[in-house]
């Protein structure tokens, strides 16, 4: 079977079609979406007559086999993960004001309002945003396969932790022992083509280029579908040779002002 994953949408419609198009390409027999459909941050992205986070949702509905919730698409609701990566939430959090929660956070999590719109969503896209899963473990054949928007505990992306070596990455990869699970499949990091990562090292993977998986346990996160900073794309996994391959959009990348790099 073929599946075809994408993640990071961040409201942008216009390449969504895009990358379902590609996919069907491909001959993907399943979309996965991997989180952060929404989230339109303002120095990230240049796209804002056309933004849509509510035709998004709908394209998501109709068109994937499952979507698991991202770091953004929580703050769009302002719902607290289940998974809280050891950061002390405080049960009122999106009651107190944003100067208290910056303070609280010591930049340990992300804060989303200093550079993001709302995402104009609908009562039913807030509905089908509270009832989705932090993760979700598939059977493909023999193999299991858990997804996810980052790494556990994290699972959701809201901290400020990016895993980088074999070792950030070793209580995912006991997370998907846990589950049975000797490969994860996420997104979040907006990587532009693939990051590897096994027990022993982490490898960076172009766009285009496939990679035959093994038995070991194996975690990759893949592109972004959005238009914005860094070369978008999705990523195409065949469960009967495992292997996977990032393919890119090829959409014209834009510069982060100088601003926001302060």
């Amino acid at each position: 079977m073929k599946i075809g994953f994408i993640s990071d949408i961040h409201e942008d419609i216009k390449r969504l079609k895009e990358a379902f198009a590609i996919l069907r390409k491909q001959k993907c027999e399943q979309i996965i979406c991997l989180g952060d459909f929404t989230g339109y941050s303002v120095p990230y992205y240049r796209f804002l007559m056309s933004r849509n986070a509510h035709e998004v949702i709908e394209m998501l509905k109709k068109n994937c086999e499952f979507t698991v919730i991202g770091n953004h698409d929580l703050f769009s609701i302002r719902k607290l993960p289940m998974n809280k990566a050891g950061f002390p939430y405080p049960k009122n959090w999106y009651s107190l004001d944003y100067q208290t929660r910056q303070k609280l956070s010591k930049d340990k999590v992300y804060l989303y309002e200093y550079n993001e719109l709302p995402a104009l969503l609908t009562k039913q896209d807030e509905k089908f945003i509270r009832q989705l899963p932090e993760y979700v473990v598939k059977e493909y054949g023999d193999r299991k396969i858990l997804f996810s928007h980052y790494a556990f505990p994290d699972l959701v992306g809201t901290t400020t932790f990016e895993p980088k070596t074999a070792k950030d990455a070793k209580k995912h990869f006991a997370f998907m022992e846990k589950h049975g699970c000797k490969l994860g499949i996420s997104g979040h990091d907006h990587k532009e083509g693939m990051m590897i990562f096994t027990g022993k090292e982490v490898r960076e993977i172009p766009f285009n280029k496939k990679v035959k998986l093994t038995d070991e346990p194996t975690w990759l996160h893949g592109p972004s579908v959005v238009n914005g900073s860094f070369a978008n794309g999705v990523l195409c996994l065949d469960t009967e040779k495992m292997e996977v391959k990032a393919i890119p959009l090829k959409t014209k990348k834009h510069i982060t002002p100088e601003w926001r790099k302060l």
